[in-house]
């Protein structure tokens, strides 16, 4: 087979790619790709490998609109925004309410030593606490449900946020964003691999809008921190 004609296969198979799909499809092309034909040369193998890889590869870059497995799991392999969400086999059972912010900084301040300009939920108002440091702005507010802690930042944190969750990501289409349903580990990563505890967190609703990374704590519901997630506009 010529280059010619293997990369004209290829594009019919992009374009053969049609969401939704499946949820077992990404697992039924991996293990397509661990089949090995016989009576085939080296080169008509890795040619095979790699019409399946780029197939997959087609599948998961089609996250927005597939299944909401899938675009699950491209959470797991990608970040969002600056978090990275990592999967683990276990975790913790219970966490603590989120920590009040217990700057009083204005949120103009804050904007300014971080770099950004924030963005303040309408569903929120605002808030009863502000602070800034290495890039990022925290708020939070006392509700009658508790503190909601809000973190927002525009680029990837030096040391950046991980998230080991244990419980499968639960997509807001809403705001683009993932919901971690259950308490999680919140530790820090520097460039160099090394890992820092922050803190076991609660459920969290992480979202990117206009270039910022937004972090949600303390809500009482999915629900409810969609909606004030939908209200952190310009």
């Amino acid at each position: 087979m010529t280059d010619d004609r293997l990369t004209e296969e290829l594009r019919a198979l992009g374009r053969s790619v049609a969401p939704p799909v499946a949820p077992d499809l990404a697992t039924a092309v991996l293990e397509r790709i661990a089949e090995q034909p016989v009576r085939r040369t080296a080169v008509d193998l890795l040619r095979s490998k790699w019409r399946a890889l780029l197939a997959l590869l087609a599948i998961l870059l089609a996250g927005a609109v597939v299944a909401p497995p899938v675009r699950a799991a491209v959470a797991e392999w990608l970040n969002i925004g600056g978090v990275e969400a990592r999967p683990v086999p276990s975790g913790p059972t219970s966490a603590p309410g989120p920590p009040a912010v217990t700057g009083r900084m204005s949120v103009e301040e804050a904007g300014r030593q971080a770099g950004l300009i924030p963005i303040v939920p309408k569903r929120l108002g605002t808030p009863t606490g502000v602070e800034a440091s290495g890039g990022k702005v925290a708020m939070s507010w006392e509700t009658a449900d508790g503190v909601v802690r809000l973190e927002q930042f525009a680029d990837r944190l030096s040391p950046y946020y991980v998230k080991k969750y244990y419980d499968s990501l639960e997509p807001v289409p809403a705001v683009n964003g993932y919901w971690f349903s259950t308490p999680h580990e919140l530790v820090l990563e520097d460039r160099y691999g090394q890992e820092r505890f922050e803190r076991v967190a609660g459920p969290t609703l992480v979202w990117v809008y206009e270039g910022l990374t937004f972090r949600l704590e303390g809500a009482v519901s999915k629900e409810r921190a969609a909606e004030i997630a939908a209200s952190a506009t310009r």
